[in-house]
């Protein structure tokens, strides 16, 4: 997802744009094709800056996920939580990095959890919402649990729970 301030200057550039396009002669063309390359290459580029981690929840419970990733303006490991995705629904939860390597932890409403495994870290996390840098776990998360290693593939993951 794009940021509101994002959206509302890509909106004011679009619409300078098309007022000097409008303006341009027919002699302008090689002008107007690149005003329009360049808007939308910063176009495209503002929407790619995020991995967008798609959750099918095929089961009867309601699944809370935490993520730990690669945050792409500190350039440090975060960790932010909670998301939700209700039972047999779909959710799409855009996390702000450039790297498709990330962390993940999962609780579900029936008791059962999704964690640990090869390449697994271990996390601090707390029943409210959270978000905090690895190496700086404010002193009131109280439980440490074992966040799994997944992977995306090119700004995109796909978790299927069944």
């Amino acid at each position: 997802m794009i940021e509101a301030k994002t959206k509302v200057l890509l909106m004011m550039i679009k619409v300078d744009l098309a007022s000097l396009l409008h303006k341009m002669t027919a002699k302008d063309t090689s002008m107007r094709k690149f005003l329009l390359t360049a808007f939308l290459g910063a176009f495209i580029s503002s929407n790619a800056q995020a991995l967008e981690v798609t959750v099918d929840n095929q089961t009867k419970a309601t699944v809370v996920m935490a993520f730990s990733y690669l945050d792409k303006t500190s350039k440090e490991w975060v960790v932010d939580g909670w998301y939700n995705v209700k039972p047999q629904k779909k959710g799409i939860i855009n996390l702000d990095t450039d790297n498709d390597i990330y962390y993940l932890y999962s609780e579900f409403s029936n008791g059962k959890k999704l964690e640990g495994g090869n390449g697994s870290i271990k996390l601090k996390v707390q029943e409210r919402s959270f978000f905090y840098k690895q190496n700086d776990a404010p002193s009131s998360l109280n439980r440490e649990v074992s966040f799994l290693r997944a992977r995306g593939n090119l700004g995109k993951a796909v978790i299927k729970i069944k």
